[in-house]
């Protein structure tokens, strides 16, 4: 009975991971992942976990993109709206954020100054882009993104944008596929 009971508090507690649909991982390393999200639109997750409960995620769909970061114990008012200081090696910069769910900013929202360039950080991040360091206009420690350790999931990352191009239809291997 206390399994079953453990069972049932830990499916209750995974709830709010799939509210964002199911999400079909396709490959991950050194605390990154890669996964397909089929629900309209479909997009593509670039996905960080500290495993301490912070995380920040790429979404790329065929006409948006995202930059979330979250933390499990975060209470963020709804229409919140702040500011967040990107620093790597040879550049600070200061971008918007607001409200995406009660645990999460979306950085870059559509409109801000810069958000248009957030899939160039996306693709630069495979080609040994330096970590990130995070500052939280509020009292929230700085955060250190670790895009050094992203590259090896490239290969993922580009099938998994293939796959977005091509209508969320994996690609299959078998008797009867084709090359044509």
């Amino acid at each position: 009975m206390k399994i079953l009971t453990a069972v049932v508090v830990m499916a209750a507690a995974l709830q709010p991971v799939s509210a964002f649909g199911e999400t079909e991982w396709m490959g991950g390393a050194r605390q990154w992942s890669v996964g397909f999200v089929s629900e309209q639109p479909s997009y593509c997750r670039l996905l960080w976990d500290s495993e301490i409960g912070k995380t920040m995620e790429f979404r790329q769909s065929a006409t948006e993109t995202f930059w979330l970061v979250a933390k499990k114990t975060w209470d963020i008012p709804a229409d919140t709206k702040t500011e967040v200081t990107l620093t790597d090696r040879t550049q600070t910069k200061v971008v918007a954020a607001e409200f995406f769910d009660k645990n999460t900013l979306r950085l870059w929202p559509p409109g801000s100054k810069g958000s248009a360039g957030l899939k160039k950080i996306i693709k630069n991040s495979f080609s040994g882009t330096p970590d990130v360091q995070l500052t939280f206009a509020g009292d929230e420690g700085d955060w250190t993104l670790p895009l050094s350790r992203v590259d090896q999931l490239y290969p993922t990352y580009d099938e998994c944008l293939e796959r977005l191009e091509a209508g969320g239809k994996p690609k299959q291997d078998s008797a009867t596929s084709k090359p044509f």
